[in-house]
């Protein structure tokens, strides 16, 4: 015998926790359940870096506590995987044996850090508590760090931890945030991370790890390293297949419509693990941020509640703290923009760099030093805004005139 919830989320994370809030605002009757791998409440990931640099008690990354699902009447599954998805059937069945039915169910399984094909035990990924834990206990005996890939997990694990260790960042690409922003923000970011004691290894991997007292690393280049702990920044994977072996279309993620409905009628996605529409180029990508998988999982919740309703399409939106300096990117950051509008004052480190399509309206944002301004760049490529001026990027415009363009 199996147990029966009329709305069930795989998934404890930003889109997981956006799901429950949104059904509940406006459903209290329906039963729902929520599954997940990790045996606890919901946390931040992006903030475990500070945790594992002693910055921050492992307490203050939980976002809610076990109290969360019994006032919002959730079931949690904590500990436990969906081993397989039976559509025909709606039912789950989990590592555990048990089976559980459903009525509507919504996939936000996140994705998993990519590992290296050389393996150590001092070679370490962050994705999970777990991960966050062991790096913790790791680092603190560490005099020298060396990470992989220049993104949103090897900068800020460099960057929290303790300012006499020793640090190398090897990249693969020719620059830091390769993905996040463009050329000539990368450049502003690399010689603040250089001034910060940040050694760089650009267009260069390790090729092999010899394991003695410490790591020795030999890379591409030729280049030795000796290092005591190896992180792993490589990117993130989908958790595609529960998805795939249920016959759900799957590219680069779970494929879904505007709805955020995969191809089964029952059947939501949201999050790291959902491919959708972007809103600039309207063509199928995953975002992998926390606006992405709260704004996705608000839109599957409200249809899986009969609630129809439509999603614009996703936008990027990623800002963080590395080394002392704040960094924000919002929607289109890339050079083939139709015009592109920067402003720098070396004087404060303050960089502003606006993206614009062929009509002036804004598209995309990326902002170095103080990231105040985020919010209101985020509104206007929503809005489809036109560009204010030059003097917004100075910080001389005023931002409640920004706000009334936008009403």
């Amino acid at each position: 015998m199996s147990d029966h919830f009329d709305l069930v989320i795989v998934g404890n994370s930003a889109a997981g926790l956006q799901a429950v809030r949104t059904v509940r605002k406006h459903n209290d009757k329906l039963s729902v359940a929520i599954i997940d791998r990790e045996d606890c409440p919901a946390y931040s990931r992006v903030m475990t870096p500070y945790f594992i640099g002693d910055k921050i008690p492992r307490e203050d990354l939980f976002i809610v506590d076990k109290s969360f699902y019994r006032q919002m009447s959730v079931t949690p599954l904590f500990g436990q995987s969906v081993e397989q998805i039976n559509t025909g059937q709606q039912k789950l069945t989990l590592t555990d044996g048990r089976q559980i039915d459903y009525g509507k169910l919504l996939l936000a399984t996140g994705a998993e850090a990519r590992s290296l094909t050389l393996s150590s035990e001092r070679a370490q990924t962050l994705r999970h508590m777990a991960d966050a834990e062991k790096l913790a206990r790791m680092i603190g005996s560490a005099h020298s760090i060396t990470a992989i890939g220049a993104g949103l997990v090897s900068l800020p694990l460099l960057s929290h931890a303790a300012s006499g260790i020793e640090k190398h960042l090897v990249v693969g690409s020719g620059r830091v945030f390769s993905r996040v922003v463009d050329a000539e923000a990368s450049a502003v970011l690399e010689e603040h991370f250089r001034q910060a004691g940040l050694q760089m290894h650009l267009q260069d991997d390790v090729e092999t790890i010899t394991e003695k007292e410490q790591l020795h690393l030999t890379l591409t280049s030729g280049r030795q390293l000796v290092t005591d702990l190896l992180i792993v920044g490589k990117g993130v994977t989908p958790n595609l297949d529960l998805a795939r072996e249920a016959g759900l279309q799957v590219n680069d993620g779970v494929l879904i419509d505007a709805h955020c409905r995969t191809g089964n009628p029952c059947i939501y996605a949201a999050g790291d693990v959902a491919e959708g529409k972007d809103f600039i180029t309207g063509k199928p990508t995953i975002q992998g941020n926390w606006v992405t998988a709260v704004e996705q999982a608000e839109i599957a919740a409200l249809n899986m509640l009969g609630r129809v309703c439509t999603y614009e399409g996703s936008l990027k939106n990623n800002i963080t703290e590395v080394f002392g300096i704040d960094v924000a990117a919002v929607g289109y950051c890339q050079d083939d923009a139709a015009r592109t509008v920067t402003c720098h004052n070396r004087a404060t480190g303050r960089f502003r760099k606006v993206f614009l399509n062929d009509k002036d309206r804004v598209i995309g944002a990326t902002m170095i030093g103080e990231t105040n301004d985020a919010g209101c760049y985020y509104q206007m490529v929503r809005t489809r805004s036109e560009f204010p001026g030059e003097a917004m990027l100075s910080g001389s415009y005023r931002y409640t005139d920004i706000l009334q363009r936008l009403e």
